[in-house]
């Protein structure tokens, strides 16, 4: 393991059916990669490939019919694909039947049993090997540009000296020309005529020509005559009108948008209860399910969802720490989240009560009572 280089953490995203080999592989490459583990769900997968950006997509499968596999060419064609390397680590048979009929979407096969040690360092050679070949051609097409644009300078230095070296001669006579004209054209006008005498002209008076006005003039007007009643208010000179008291310049609040499913986002380390979920809310809400809570506060920060559906026991980072970090958030103080825990004891009761949640439910799940709590927080 020493030949591996440890200046960087890859993102590892890992999918798999085995969690005992899945945890097995996090644990022990925890010093080499940041790893994620995402579900056979399409919309995970897509999810993560989102917000969670892997170097690398690593799968472990037990059959050429796996779901995972099938995946794989939809994947590469997505947009969300970043163009990661997909390893698959796959037992003897499955190994055989992808060496006979290779699937263009899988960069590496791998047949297990292999030591995490030697796996990690395949994937880490294999990646900086990428990054070494990218990093080569982007030097090439650097140096490529580099000499378009000297040719294109060089072209234009050129164009530019053989422009002054054709105009200089014509610019040579225009200034000659310039230079006589001025003094063939030279004349003094003034003193042309200066022997005749001048004549002037008396000046005239100044008459202002006022236009004609029937109004009288200002001695004419009677002083006693002279109404002090003011103008009628209808009759001033408009204002304005007061604006700010018509009900049109009112802005109508932002209103919220209407129609479509509710989103809900449930997080759960049972995968077949993701599963049960799904299928009996799906129809009526639109539905996101993660089987950790590793990205759920990013997840929060990038999507609007209505209600978090929580379970409260969970390894590694636990509900009450999620909920936690949702309530010190300014963006997610708000969502409405309800806890799913199997524990039935009094004492773990209040320390679940204790964290102040919208709501709870106890395990095997009730679905009457999960959709009354959903209505009851989503409207």
């Amino acid at each position: 393991m020493d030949a591996i280089n440890t200046s960087r953490k890859y993102n590892v995203l890992i999918n798999g059916r085995n969690m005992s080999i899945v945890m097995d592989f996090i644990t022990h490459s925890e010093s080499y990669f940041k790893c994620l583990s995402t579900s056979d769900c399409w919309q995970d997968v897509l999810g993560h490939f989102e917000l969670f950006k892997p170097d690398i997509y690593l799968c472990f499968v037990d059959s050429i019919y796996s779901k995972i596999l099938t995946q794989t060419n939809a994947l590469k064609g997505d947009a969300l694909y970043n163009d990661a390397p997909i390893f698959v680590v796959a037992d003897e048979e499955t190994y055989e039947e992808l060496e006979q009929n290779p699937r263009s979407a899988i960069s590496v096969v791998i047949k297990r049993p292999i030591s995490t040690d030697n796996l990690i360092l395949r994937m880490t050679m294999h990646l900086e090997q990428r990054e070494r070949a990218a990093k080569l051609e982007a030097d090439k097409e650097a140096e490529r540009l580099a000499k378009l644009e000297a040719r294109r300078s060089q072209a234009i230095a050129e164009e530019k000296s053989a422009r002054n070296a054709s105009s200089a001669p014509q610019v040579r006579k225009a200034e000659e020309k310039k230079k006589n004209s001025i003094w063939e054209n030279w004349e003094e006008p003034i003193f042309k005529d200066h022997k005749k005498p001048v004549k002037f002209k008396p000046l005239q008076p100044k008459t202002e020509n006022k236009p004609a006005s029937n109004l009288p003039t200002p001695e004419a007007v009677n002083p006693e005559n002279a109404s002090t009643e003011q103008p009628p208010a209808n009759t001033a000179v408009s204002q304005e009108p007061n604006t700010a008291a018509t009900p049109e310049t009112v802005l109508p609040a932002k209103e919220k948008k209407s129609g479509g499913k509710k989103h809900i986002l449930i997080v759960d380390d049972d995968r077949t209860v993701l599963k049960m979920l799904k299928t009996a809310l799906e129809e009526e809400y639109d539905i996101t399910t993660m089987v950790n809570g590793v990205m759920v506060e990013k997840f929060l920060m990038a999507k609007d969802v209505d209600m978090v559906i929580l379970d409260y026991e969970m390894p590694g980072l636990t509900g009450a720490d999620i909920f936690r970090k949702l309530k010190v958030n300014e963006k997610t103080v708000k969502i409405p989240v309800c806890f799913l825990t199997g524990i039935s004891d009094r004492e773990k009761i209040m320390e679940v009560m204790s964290l102040r949640p919208h709501s709870y439910l106890l395990k095997p799940i009730d679905m009457d009572m999960l959709k009354a709590a959903i209505t009851n927080l989503t409207n």
